[in-house]
């Protein structure tokens, strides 16, 4: 037994009997309503594998294999500060102690 996942909300008669379905809604794959509305549909299947790897966690490998080459990416440069004013600088003293 096959079961189906409906992708987009609809609504539909079937036997006279008006029905809604909702995004995410299982279906067995022997169920009339299905019948040239396949494209609304996918399997359950598929639809577990995509998500499954969607979710799982892109992890980096911290050093080579060995004879593996390793690259190293430039870092992004962080956005450069506006430049600050520069500071006063202070009088200048002679070297004779300040007595003129």
């Amino acid at each position: 037994m096959a079961i189906k996942r409906c992708v987009a909300a609809f609504a539909a008669s079937a036997d006279g009997t008006p029905r809604m379905y909702t995004v995410g809604l299982l279906v067995d794959a022997s169920d009339p309503i299905i019948k040239g509305r396949e494209h609304l549909f996918e399997d359950v299947e598929t639809h577990v594998a995509d998500k499954a790897a969607r979710q799982a966690p892109k992890v980096e490998q911290a050093t080579a294999e060995p004879g593996e080459k390793r690259s190293v990416a430039p870092r992004q440069q962080a956005k450069k500060a506006a430049p600050s004013k520069p500071e006063p600088k202070a009088a200048a003293k002679s070297d004779d102690g300040g007595a003129k």
